[in-house]
């Protein structure tokens, strides 16, 4: 039931790699030309510009549709029977028109998701009235199955990321009707969240997962950001405060040593994490921890006034900076200073074009093969 071709996204993928050897010189023009007929076949793909348009078309043909829809078939089965079968309607339509066009999150086709998802929703009401349910959880329960097909459809990264939303949000209910459950939710959110990550991570080295590799990809960074936020001292003492109705200033919270173990504990191990697994998305988050980090310790214990704490952080910053370019310039424990080159990719690079090009079978621990071959998202894989 995938909308999307696999063949047309592994094809836009070698290409997109190839571009970039051929911008670093790795490649020739009679090669490039001859890898761009072998891979002929990819996804429409315009600029953001253009999908922004797109988007804003789509939404807006889809509210077009949906009022015609109630003009010609009326509310005889009520309203949310009418918008169910304009829903169903647009979701074959879309189908069709993802073969017909190559669409793939071209932004017309992201529009149509998510209104197809809107007009299920009144569906769902429907049935949570009619089991007389009251629990704000029991509705979004509903919802999660709906998300979960789309997911699967047409591995939209939003529509994964309210996914995940709407599952903690489940939990988060649940926990939040006893003392003892409000006192675990943090924890709780970290255990959920990274037990995920850790899944997520397992299921990218799989070439099964290429399909779904940038909702993937989106669900890991959101989890890692909730799974620091769970932890973060600051946080949480503000989160308790607000869902008990506390006055402010925020009181203290249970286990304030935890988590402060946890507000500067987690962003280092994001950074060693990067480092050790090369991963840029980890190095990032881990940064951007750091510096939140030290803003809660400043929030709750001032040490320095925030023109200060500007400065010498940006001078502290600027030096980092500095010796790291300086100190990479040539490869060290696998990171280097040199735009975009990763250099497990260049090894026996040309060879492995060229068998590429004349069709022959190439080991694949001889480096990347174009085309047809395995991907585990984000870099994670050995073959391409």
């Amino acid at each position: 039931m995938k909308a999307y071709n696999e063949t047309w996204l592994r094809n836009q993928y070698a290409l997109s790699m190839a571009q970039r050897w051929k911008r670093e010189g790795l490649l020739n023009n009679s090669q490039w030309n001859d890898l761009k007929q072998l891979h002929a076949e990819v996804p429409h793909n315009p600029n953001i510009f253009i999908k922004i348009g797109l988007f804003l078309f789509g939404g807006i043909a889809f509210c077009f549709g949906a009022g015609m829809a109630f003009v010609v078939l009326g509310e005889g089965g009520g309203f949310a029977v009418t918008s169910l079968v304009y829903g169903v309607g647009v979701f074959f339509l879309l189908k069709l028109l993802i073969r017909q066009n190559k669409f793939h999150f071209s932004g017309i086709d992201n529009a149509l998701i998510y209104g197809i998802i809107g007009a299920i929703l009144p569906a769902v009401f429907e049935i949570y009235s009619g089991l007389k349910l009251t629990s704000a959880w029991s509705g979004v329960a509903l919802i999660m199955p709906i998300l979960l097909v789309m997911v699967y459809i047409f591995g939209e990264p939003l529509v994964a990321v309210g996914m995940l939303g709407s599952g903690l949000f489940i939990i988060a209910s649940w926990l939040m009707q006893t003392a003892w459950g409000k006192a675990l939710l943090p924890f709780a959110l970290m255990l959920v969240t990274g037990g995920l990550y850790g899944a997520i991570r397992w299921f990218l080295q799989k070439p099964a997962s290429f399909y779904w590799q940038t909702a993937l990809e989106w669900l890991s960074i959101a989890s890692l950001v909730v799974f620091y936020l769970a932890g973060n001292y600051g946080f949480v003492r503000e989160a308790n405060a607000q869902l008990n109705g506390l006055p402010a200033p925020a009181p203290e919270i249970p286990f304030a040593a935890i988590f402060w173990l946890l507000t500067f504990s987690v962003p280092a191990l994001y950074l060693y994490g990067g480092i050790k697994q090369r991963d840029r998305s980890l190095l990032f988050l881990g940064s951007v921890a750091v510096v939140c980090s030290v803003i809660t310790l400043h929030q709750y214990h001032p040490f320095l006034s925030v023109e200060w704490m500007m400065i010498l952080g940006g001078l502290v910053l600027v030096g980092i900076t500095y010796r790291l370019i300086k100190g990479l310039k040539q490869p060290k424990a696998g990171f280097v200073s040199v735009a975009d080159a990763e250099q497990e990719e260049r090894v026996g690079l040309e060879a492995v074009v060229l068998a590429q090009l004349t069709q022959q079978t190439q080991n694949a621990d001889h480096g990347v093969r174009l085309g047809g071959g395995d991907f585990g998202g984000g870099g994670a894989g050995d073959q391409y």
